[in-house]
């Protein structure tokens, strides 16, 4: 879900960078998170639904590690960040709007499906019980998430691509005040999904809309007034406050807002080594990858020897992650070169076929 940095100043090519290292930790923490849900498919209904004052106390352990590996917390992060880096992407963007569109939906397929097809043949082909020809086939198309289940994000970017589109050009036309309004109907299809008509995309649509307003004016300004607190606070705000306090959903995203914004926008965030040193740089860069390739080794749980099945389920789920990160980090680097950077070169070239009316047309004036 990377997007080409090139095309914009150093600064925000900087910026990008800093956005790449989040998501880095965010990949790496939806596998340590499924590990330890792997060990004990119980926790799922025990313990992830509560907080920290309603689980057992012979969960909290557990709770402590899920929670701090949170893979709703990831998940979110990564609409939100889908949500600044694409319509930025669109602002920086030449050409009419129809060319414009055209183009972005090709390399946002192109950038999705390659990656994403032969890990669902993959995962397939080493599951015992095996899936129909409809299932995969519905997998590999995003009208289902059967066999490669984490692919259902795939499937919200995907329906996210119109809302998208709407967000850029009435940014494009109105500046913040057209992301905000888009906000406005987003937060409403939060409750009433029948508004965005996916039921999925009713739900998370409002984080991409959020994500973009990161680089406005207002990320601007919010990320001025939380500079003081700093971005590692805000980043454990944003991960554990849910995990105290029931019901604080809206309350969550509105921090990973702040963290965005501050990462964009303040120069000491942008440049911590913790994000923008050479590991979680390359890590970052392989983030699609390691969401996705790591999903084929927990449909082997037949591997896993027993006696380790017969630790604790921290202590399990941590080894299991350990072996199972390296291994989704080669097949991830893998899948980068040899499938996706060329499914990202196609997605350009074919894009290029789109920009025929650019040179009838000026694009839209962006606002001020």
């Amino acid at each position: 879900m990377v997007v080409q940095a090139e095309t914009m100043g150093a600064g925000s090519k900087q910026r990008l960078q800093a956005l790449d290292g989040i998501r880095a930790y965010a990949a790496l923490a939806v596998i340590v998170y499924h590990a330890i849900l792997l060990v004990d498919h119980g926790l799922i209904q025990r313990v992830l639904p509560k907080t920290f004052w309603e689980v057992d106390a012979s969960d909290i352990w557990v709770k402590v590690w899920l929670s701090t590996f949170n893979g709703a917390a990831a998940v979110e992060l990564f609409f939100l960040l889908s949500g600044c880096v694409l319509v930025r992407s669109l602002d920086a963007a030449k050409g009419t709007w129809l060319a414009v569109s055209t183009s972005f939906a090709i390399k946002r397929a192109l950038r999705i499906y390659p990656g994403l097809i032969p890990c669902v043949a993959v995962t397939a082909a080493v599951t015992p019980s095996a899936f129909s020809w409809g299932d995969i086939a519905g997998n590999m198309a995003l009208w289902n998430f059967d066999v490669v289940g984490p692919s259902w994000t795939l499937q919200v970017e995907m329906l996210a691509l119109p809302l998208l589109l709407i967000v850029g050009l009435l940014h494009r036309k109105w500046g913040a005040w057209g992301i905000l309004a888009v906000l406005a109907v987003a937060f409403i299809a939060r409750k009433n999904h029948e508004v965005f008509i996916a039921p999925l995309l009713g739900q998370f649509g409002y984080l991409f809309v959020l994500g973009s307003l990161a680089p406005s004016r207002v990320g601007s300004v919010v990320a001025s007034l939380a500079k003081p607190v700093g971005w590692v606070p805000v980043v454990v705000a944003f991960v554990f406050l849910r995990q105290c306090v029931g019901g604080m959903d809206l309350e969550t995203a509105a921090l990973g807002f702040v963290l965005l914004a501050l990462l964009y926008h303040d120069d000491r965030a942008a440049t911590s080594p913790v994000l923008v040193s050479r590991v979680p740089q390359f890590l970052g860069k392989l983030s699609f990858g390691i969401y996705l390739w790591n999903v084929p080794f927990f449909y082997m749980p037949y591997l896993v020897p027993k006696a380790l099945l017969s630790l604790d389920t921290v202590t399990a789920g941590l080894i299991i992650s350990a072996v199972i990160i390296p291994l989704s980090i080669v097949l991830a680097t893998l899948s980068h070169w040899l499938i996706e950077t060329p499914g990202i070169a196609l997605g350009k070239r074919l894009a290029n076929l789109a920009d025929f009316g650019s040179r009838r047309l000026p694009a839209p004036e962006a606002a001020s």
